[in-house]
């Protein structure tokens, strides 16, 4: 895919079709996703947890894997750091935006998609390149009290999930978790049951069973 002469002058600009009909800027930012620290997202009828390895490089101080957005939801990513930080930077705008001009939370879904539109227009308009990150966008449903996870890939699109790996070993972290839906349903599952099945993936990924809970940052909420 990388360097191929059919991809020549088509991977330049963000809004320009190969005649194969793929957006190819769209392809290398996907591989910018994959190539990020792992982080998971895994949704009960219970609640919602968010969880990724700590990224520690010599003495720095890491930042956080995990950034919340509203008092009931938060969101994960995994990419180039820059452009998660400008996705949850426009999260939390939009967030208080709903909250001054209606006086209560938004919901998540509305959210999600916000941030597909604006992530979207990045591929419409000339000099601009696609973010390099996948989004995990995690909470509780102001209308109904039910947990829901979103993820959202750099071409903008959007879908909802119960069980989703981004990053590197994405592939690993999924059939780790099918493995262990087998046993135990998912969507049965309490916030605890799902904070230790994300611990246990990303060792698993990371094929360190040594990790400690300050090697994994980890987020959750549970339904009322």
């Amino acid at each position: 895919m990388f360097g191929s002469s059919a991809n020549q002058g088509y991977d330049r600009s963000s809004s320009m079709y190969s005649p194969e009909g793929r957006l190819i800027q769209t392809e290398y930012a996907r591989e910018a996703m994959r190539r990020g620290r792992i982080a998971i997202g895994l949704r009960s009828n219970n609640g919602v947890v968010l969880a990724g390895k700590v990224d520690t490089i010599d003495l720095d101080i890491p930042n956080p894997k995990i950034s919340k957005i509203a008092s009931q939801m938060s969101s994960i990513f995994s990419g180039y750091a820059a452009d998660g930080r400008l996705l949850v930077s426009r999260a939390r705008v939009e967030a208080a935006i709903h909250k001054m001009t209606y006086d209560d939370m938004i919901d998540i879904k509305a959210l999600a998609t916000l941030l597909a539109d604006y992530t979207h227009q990045f591929l419409q308009t000339g000099l601009m390149r696609p973010l390099g990150i996948g989004f995990l966008l995690g909470g509780i449903d102001v209308f109904d009290d039910k947990p829901r996870i979103f993820f959202l890939n750099p071409g903008g699109g959007l879908v909802e999930t119960k069980a989703k790996a981004i990053g590197q070993g994405d592939a690993k972290a999924i059939k780790f978790i099918k493995e262990k839906n087998t046993e135990t349903p998912i969507d049965d599952m309490s916030v605890s049951e799902l904070e230790t099945l994300a611990k246990d993936t990303i060792k698993y990924v990371m094929e360190d069973q040594s990790l400690t809970d300050d090697d994994i940052e980890i987020w959750s909420i549970e339904a009322k």
